[in-house]
This record gives C-alpha cells, structure tokens and sequence, in this order.
C-alpha cells in the first residue's frame, strides 16, 4: 500500500521523519521554543530532495534556533 511508509525510498522515509519531527515540535512547544539540532539530516536524500529539505531548514530557521551539522559541503545550508 503506497500509505504504508515501507512503500516508500529510505530517503523518503527519513524526510516524512523529519516533518513529522517537526510538527511533534509544533505542537508541543507553545510558549518556549527549544533549539533544535539536526546532525546530517539529509545523507539519503537525492539532490533534488536534498535541495527542498535545506529550503525547509532556511524556513524553519525564522521560527526556531537551529543548529545543523553535515560532513559535506554540498549540504552546507
């Protein structure tokens, strides 16, 4: 069943991840907002993914403090 996330690439499943991270964070935290650390969030995702999720970092990193590690240079946001 393409709802099943097994259906789904490792990269996908790692970026569905990652949202759903995100909104748990969302909800979660209404007044005080944590800082949250990604360490290499992207490494299966394809460069084209890869360029939407830095988008989403960009974006994300007007509401929240983000710290962001990566181990190469073409993830550098």
């Amino acid at each position: 069943r393409s709802s099943d996330l097994a259906y789904y690439s490792e990269g996908m499943r790692e970026l569905v991840g990652l949202c759903t991270r995100f909104a748990l964070v969302d909800a979660v935290f209404q007044k005080e907002l944590p800082v949250l650390i990604l360490d290499d969030p992207f490494v299966n995702l394809d460069d084209k993914k890869t360029e939407a999720a830095k988008r989403l970092v960009k974006e994300l990193c007007k509401k929240y403090q983000i710290i962001y590690l990566t181990c190469k240079a073409e993830r550098i946001i």
